[in-house]
């Protein structure tokens, strides 16, 4: 047993894999499996590999070395990519969630019905339960299948990211485009195309 066998095990793995099973698979503490993770983790990365380890809420899993993601764009398809639409609603929930429909419109200034079934259907935005207010909005909030494909080990790390690029832009903010339409030209009936 070794970080060869570890690392066969999360490529194996169609989803993230809890610490509890890795520890069960190699009969191994919690404290030898964290460093087993860490030395595969650390193997990956200074061999300059095309793959990382990521540990996440939902478990360990292998993930594209972000340096690689120019490379791994050639092979989707034109169909796969989000819109400019879907990028913008997912900015929006990923900064502010959980968010409710009617704040992402407001801040988008655009109808985002299509577009928030279309991150729903694509498991990147999930519903995250109902706000505690008149009509019981649904919340809206990213998902692990969200992080994987960003590369982003939590949500805490991208606010942390946002919040130093917010600084760099000397006082633009998400918060002062509120309300103002990010799109340049929705259709007349207040959709756009996704």
């Amino acid at each position: 047993m070794g970080i060869s066998d570890l690392e066969a095990v999360l490529f194996s793995a169609a989803k993230p894999i809890s610490i509890d099973v890795i520890q069960d698979i190699f009969k191994l503490s919690k404290q030898d499996s964290l460093t087993l993770i860490d030395h595969l983790a650390s193997d990956l990365e200074s061999h300059k590999r095309g793959i990382r380890v990521r540990i996440s809420a939902a478990g360990v899993e292998l993930v594209s070395a972000p340096e690689s993601a120019m490379y791994i764009g050639h092979i989707r398809k034109k169909e796969d990519k989000l819109s400019n639409a879907a990028m913008e609603t997912l900015a929006v929930i990923a900064y502010k969630q959980p968010i409710t429909k009617a704040e992402i419109e407001e801040v988008r200034g655009v109808n985002s019905d299509k577009v928030i079934k279309q991150l729903l259907s694509r498991s990147l935005i999930a519903e995250l339960g109902h706000k505690d207010t008149v009509g019981r909005p649904i919340l809206y909030g990213t998902t692990d299948e969200f992080l994987r494909s960003t590369g982003v080990t939590s949500i805490d790390d991208l606010h942390k990211e946002l919040d130093t690029a917010e600084s760099d832009m000397s006082g633009v903010s998400i918060d002062s485009v509120k309300g103002e339409s990010l799109i340049e030209s929705p259709n007349e009936d207040g959709t756009e195309n996704i």
